[in-house]
């Protein structure tokens, strides 16, 4: 396995950063998350011609059949500046379900509309009072073999709702059997209540009282694994972003121990700052090598079910770090590292909401104690195979 980006996703790295990096100067995440959209149509554009949006898509529907690592690099990119696009929740994610669960007829009409950026998805799983992993609470009805399927029932919180032209649902039929449901954003039945999440972006209360949908493939075991390797890939994108972020809150704070005086001196000037700045910087590397061997695990493996051990491994060990990270970037800011002008709580807010997308460490540690993954030592590890041979 590449524990390192090649020269081509470097590029694809060093471009993505350019990109956000002329539009994200001070105060534009504070701008675009307090606007009616939660973010920039401009930059939203400026990804689009860059293809950023194409990234998950097979070239017969207008894609560039990336891989992970090529995601991970542009989520390391969008980390960088705590940027609120939703590449990931709005193009990347619905784009590995509609692959794996849709139609001939689905894939011609929703992915190249994906590849362009003309369209945006929003996928429904959580739901109110319910464990991420739980079956849904949401129903599907079909009144007859065949025939249309209405769903029942309250997702909250989905991500991007108030701006996804479709929206794709997790929902259970007659028979307790997990499916994925394609709905219209304008499709009757649809109350939504929208708010925002803890770093700020936007998210939606979302009930259905026997709204119109269409079932994404067959519901059942296919649905219920392309669902969890989607949420996987998902999961190993977040670790490339929560990499940027980190990245920059350190960055931000040494520049600030660096600038602010306290007696006459700078803050560096103090032995103890200085050695926390150096152990977040110790932290992160880690951090970044875990994530960097999740990212390589899931591109090299044709294993679902390693590829789900690694992502919850990797989010699990990045998650804490980022919430490590969080903390000490605003306590070492001071009080201004509490207010919304600064900067630092931009990352700091977004750096908390990554360790609680998508079930958030919890379930991850639940999903990891079930599996066989905490017996089995690292391949790294030397006499690996042997290590766990009965006496």
């Amino acid at each position: 396995m590449q524990l390192e980006p090649n020269d081509d996703q470097k590029l694809l790295l060093d471009s993505a950063d350019a990109m956000f990096a002329r539009h994200y100067k001070p105060g534009f995440r504070a701008t675009a998350v307090a606007s009616a959209t939660g973010w920039s149509d401009a930059v939203w554009q400026a990804s689009t011609e860059l293809g950023l949006t194409t990234l998950t898509i097979d070239d017969e529907f207008g894609g560039a059949a990336a891989g992970p690592a090529e995601v991970y690099v542009v989520q390391q990119a969008i980390g960088r500046h705590a940027a609120v696009e939703p590449l990931l929740d709005g193009v990347y994610l619905p784009s590995w379900l509609i692959a794996a669960l849709g139609s001939d007829e689905q894939r011609d009409e929703l992915l190249p509309t994906l590849a362009n950026g003309t369209a945006i998805g929003a996928v429904a799983v959580a739901e109110p009072g319910r464990e991420w992993d739980a079956l849904p609470a949401v129903t599907a009805e079909r009144s007859e073999l065949g025939g249309p399927v209405w769903l029942s029932g309250v997702k909250s919180p989905v991500a991007r709702a108030d701006r996804a032209t479709f929206f794709l649902v997790t929902a259970t039929d007659t028979a307790g059997v997990l499916g994925v449901y394609l709905v219209a954003a304008d499709a009757p039945g649809i109350t939504r209540g929208d708010g925002r999440t803890t770093d700020w972006t936007h998210a939606s209360r979302m009930s259905f009282d026997r709204t119109p949908a269409t079932a994404l493939g067959q519901p059942g075991r296919v649905a219920a694994q392309a669902v969890d390797l989607a949420f996987a890939r998902a999961r190993v994108a977040l670790l490339g972003e929560a990499v940027g972020l980190m990245e920059s809150a350190l960055g931000q704070t040494v520049e600030y121990l660096k600038s602010r005086k306290q007696f006459g001196v700078p803050l560096s000037a103090f032995q103890a700052l200085v050695h926390r700045a150096a152990d977040l910087y110790a932290q992160i590397e880690l951090a970044r090598s875990i994530a960097l061997w999740a990212t390589a695990t899931l591109e090299a493996s044709d294993d679902a079910a390693a590829a789900a051990a690694a992502a919850d491994d990797g989010f699990v060990f990045v998650a804490e770090t980022a919430r490590l990270v969080a903390e000490e970037a605003v306590q070492l800011h001071g009080g201004i590292g509490m207010t919304f002008e600064t900067a630092v709580s931009h990352y700091a807010a977004r750096l908390t909401a990554i360790g609680q997308s998508f079930g958030g460490s919890t379930a991850a540690r639940r999903r990891a104690l079930n599996s066989p993954s905490p017996l089995i030592p690292p391949s790294a590890l030397r006499n690996a195979d042997r290590a766990l041979l009965p006496a």
